[in-house]
């Protein structure tokens, strides 16, 4: 029995640490999309949320080269800070995802359009331009 390993319970703090590393973007965003959801139900409501992320997403299919060094703009803003700077900017983003919760479904809808259409335009290219 002494030969046989102890069976680990339980994660150590530096095992979490470096998780959280791995997958801060997608954690980052997790905890963002769960406070807009939550809190856009406290303070504004449903509809003005959904409201806005169509009206973001009609933005971008009809801007979405615009739509797009925007969005490379700000990566590159955040991503050129030092830690301490981008930490300073999750929060804010956190706090505006709890008080303005509507801004945070207006920049998916933006984020979506340009997607979809992105897709839209790679799919019709694959089948050579066919409708059907």
């Amino acid at each position: 029995m002494e030969g046989e390993e102890k069976k680990k319970e339980g994660v150590s703090v530096k095992e979490l640490e470096g998780y959280a590393k791995k997958l801060r973007f997608e954690i980052f965003f997790c905890i963002l999309f769960i406070l807009a959801s939550l809190f856009t139900l406290v303070f504004w409501g449903s509809t003005l949320s959904i409201f806005l992320a169509g009206i973001g997403g009609i933005i971008s299919v009809f801007l979405p080269t615009q739509i797009e060094n925007l969005s490379r703009k700000m990566a590159h803003m955040v991503f050129s800070k030092e830690g301490t700077m981008q930490v300073i900017i999750a929060i804010v983003a956190f706090i505006i995802a709890i008080f303005l919760a509507p801004i945070v479904f207006f920049f998916v809808g933006l984020h979506a359009g340009k997607s979809m259409l992105n897709l839209a335009s790679e799919s019709s290219q694959d089948d050579g331009g066919s409708a059907t």
